[in-house]
């Protein structure tokens, strides 16, 4: 077992992702709130001390994050929030940060870049 230098932070959908979702994607099928949440986003960001550091680095980040997860449902562009800014994007989530990461496997952690934009 080994400690990741990171903190991680899971995206949670709020009730506002799912009102959007069910009013640009007709063929969805019936999903709750629980459902939607059952499988979120985990990010490693650099270790924090505060949820305010935190906060800030999502911040200098959430236009492609928030673009990623939009774009994992396959809606086209077109039809996502016309506002798609930082006040927005903290309606459609809400955040659980974790400082304490740890990896229960002795192999390297495999990384690949998902969007180089990002980082």
């Amino acid at each position: 077992m080994y400690w990741v230098d990171r903190t991680a932070v899971v995206l949670k959908p709020t009730e506002v992702y799912l009102a959007w979702l069910k009013s640009v994607d007709e063929d969805l099928p019936e999903i709750t709130l629980a459902q939607l949440r059952s499988n979120c986003t985990t990010l490693l960001v650099p270790q924090a001390d505060t949820p305010e550091a935190v906060l800030s680095y999502l911040g200098e980040r959430y236009q492609a994050l928030f673009e990623a997860d939009l774009a994992q449902w396959e809606i086209p562009a077109e039809k996502w929030p016309q506002d798609m800014g930082l006040a927005v994007f903290w309606a459609f989530f809400e955040m659980e940060i974790h400082d304490t990461v740890l990896d229960l496997d002795d192999a390297d952690i495999g990384v690949s870049p998902v969007f180089d934009n990002m980082m």
